[in-house]
């Protein structure tokens, strides 16, 4: 009998060590391809949504660059996450308060580093300018009292870019509001449309919204194999936000996400060795349970 428990145990270490071998292969070369989303630009080298941060998304691998936008108080769009410059410039007060005179005087990147002194908040038409074309555009609108103009402008300032010769494809919009893009896909149908989702949505909302939503750009901790499958199902594309480290890059692969939005590039050898490391560390834990 306790020949028999020995045998079990080595049997049974035998089959755990098999197991976190395969693993750890399968976490170093994880199941597809994702399209890799620079979060307001590659926050990582340069201050976020800056001129700065998107040349650097641009020269160093990322496929799409995400950014936000607002309304200056001349009826203007500027590239900004917050409602407010407080915490991103040298300055204070409400981005709808200020002309864009006097949003571009301050400061947008010494709050990073004394490099990016030179920074301003960018108006949309100057990123447009310099990267549509280049290099895919997912543009944030962020809703408020202002939505119908900044609806307006934006769906004119995007079908000029396309006639301008920039496929409709590379310059992809989106919002958690969904009456923000509905008001924007009746003025310009043509572009990728995409609903930002803290929480997952029911399949009700799923089958009503696909009409007008190419796309699902959902917390990363809110997603899972039967989300992403209904979703599928139903057409939509799956963006994973926002990844920071090198386990969330493994896992949302292996999820069978299409894309990533992130800080940083998870192609960087460390965090591919982070991740093939983990399995074995994980296995390790395993093994003290059962046997120590």
């Amino acid at each position: 009998m306790k020949r028999e428990k020995i045998h079990f145990r080595q049997f049974f270490l035998l089959l755990v060590c098999v197991s976190i071998i395969c693993s750890s292969f399968q976490w170093l070369f994880p199941y597809k391809n994702y399209t890799k989303i620079a979060h307001r630009g590659d926050v990582a080298q340069a201050p976020e949504n800056t001129m700065a941060a998107f040349h650097s998304a641009l020269n160093n691998g990322f496929d799409v660059i995400e950014l936000d936008i607002h309304l200056s108080k001349d009826k203007k769009i500027v590239v900004i996450h917050d409602a407010s410059v407080n915490r991103t410039t040298n300055g204070e007060g409400l981005v709808n308060d200020m002309t864009i005179a006097e949003l571009q005087k301050l400061n947008a990147g010494s709050w990073y580093s004394q490099h990016f002194s030179e920074e301003k908040i960018p108006l949309l038409q100057e990123v447009l300018d310099e990267f549509a074309g280049k290099i895919v555009l997912l543009i944030e609108i962020k809703a408020g009292a202002e939505t119908p103009e900044i609806v307006e402008q934006l769906a004119n300032q995007l079908k000029q870019t396309v006639n301008a010769g920039v496929p409709a494809k590379m310059l992809q919009i989106q919002s958690f509001h969904i009456d923000a893009l509905k008001q924007f896909t009746e003025r310009a149908p043509d572009f990728p449309i995409g609903l930002v989702l803290s929480t997952p949505i029911n399949l009700i909302q799923m089958y009503s919204y696909k009409t007008e939503i190419s796309f699902l750009s959902i917390h990363y901790s809110n997603l899972t194999q039967s989300f992403i499958q209904q979703a599928k199902h139903y057409g939509y594309t799956i963006y994973a936000w926002t990844i920071v480290t090198p386990l969330q890059f493994k896992q949302m692969q292996l999820l069978g996400v299409d894309g990533i939005i992130s800080n940083n590039l998870e192609r960087r050898e460390e965090n591919r060795y982070f991740a093939f490391l983990q399995s074995f560390i994980e296995g390790h834990r395993l093994l003290e349970r059962f046997f120590v």
